[in-house]
């Protein structure tokens, strides 16, 4: 058996073996942990919601003040 050959394909294998080890590090270190995950989903449901209420109440001040966009502007 020729033991350069095993030495290097062992090499190959542990190299290609850390190298992944830190490609699946970096990639789930990239990520947010789950708690964090869940208080921006929260503060995103809350961030819609409040655009819905802002979108309702430009539609009703459309409708009450004719104009009002106009006036707040100037």
């Amino acid at each position: 058996m020729n033991w350069d050959l095993v030495i290097i394909f062992t090499f190959v294998i542990v190299l290609t073996a850390v190298r992944s080890h830190y490609k699946r590090q970096e990639r789930t270190s990239l990520g947010l942990p789950p708690g964090d995950q869940s208080a921006l989903d929260r503060a995103m449901d809350i961030a819609r919601r409040l655009e819905q209420r802002v979108e309702t109440l430009e539609r009703l001040l459309d409708e009450d003040a004719p104009g009002w966009r106009a006036r707040v502007r100037t």
